[in-house]
């Protein structure tokens, strides 16, 4: 048997991905982007040890057009239940969000275009391959991939995301991994086409880092903070 062969048999073994999904959610924890990058390098390899089968990851021929405008009305919606609902309520109990990270970008138009460029290859792309095409498609098959298993497969991959924004304090490891809950649910309902959570995830920071550049990330929070802080008192 040649080697990649033998590297696609072994890491394609339910007790192998459930030992590397351990280490990344291990490593998310205790030191946040480690976990991420380790999983970078897994996705890379199993891709090769696959001959860069991506159904694997969740990606088959879906219609272009269609998928688009599922990102779309997709990024619409979790901007309005997580932006103007979740986040707010959260950062009321627990404190804004920390994003003191991303202060270089605001009204810096060549830190704003790379750093557009950065997140559409780390983050929209390489994120959704690990934490959904990887981690939740293959906890959810090695669980049974009935509905159950989904769910606890969305709620482990959830919790791991939260915590690999460890940097964005309390409030935000709870945001992001609602969040991802959100990104998971979509994946459930769409699980033979990731590029759906690649767009609505690279269309969503987008919002996000545009916000951040205009100086304008808390405008929507501040604006829900006035109005519930108004309603609960």
């Amino acid at each position: 048997m040649k080697a990649r062969q033998k590297a696609a048999f072994f890491l394609t073994q339910p007790a192998v991905i459930l030992s590397i999904i351990s280490l990344i959610l291990t490593l998310s924890i205790a030191t946040s982007n480690y976990g991420t990058i380790l999983g970078f390098v897994i996705i890379l390899i199993t891709a090769w040890a696959l001959k860069w089968d991506w159904s694997f990851f969740g990606i088959q021929k879906n219609p272009f057009a269609k998928t688009v405008l599922k990102a779309i009305l997709y990024t619409i919606l979790i901007i309005i239940v997580n932006d103007f609902i979740f986040q707010p309520v959260i950062e009321y109990f627990y404190g804004a969000t920390d994003l003191s990270n991303f202060e270089g970008l605001k009204g810096n138009w060549q830190n704003y275009l790379v750093f557009l460029a950065v997140m559409w290859i780390f983050a929209a792309f390489g994120e959704e391959f690990l934490y959904r095409g990887y981690m939740l498609k293959q906890l959810a098959r090695i669980f049974g991939n009935s509905q159950s298993a989904w769910a606890a497969a969305i709620l482990i991959s959830s919790f791991a995301f939260g915590f690999a924004h460890l940097y964005q304090g309390t409030s935000g490891i709870i945001t992001t991994g609602f969040v991802a809950l959100l990104f998971s649910s979509i994946f459930y309902k769409n699980q033979n086409n990731l590029w759906v959570l690649v767009l609505t995830h690279g269309f969503y920071d987008v919002f996000g880092i545009t916000m951040i550049f205009l100086d304008k990330e808390r405008m929507i929070t501040k604006w829900a903070l006035e109005n519930i802080f108004f309603f609960l008192s």
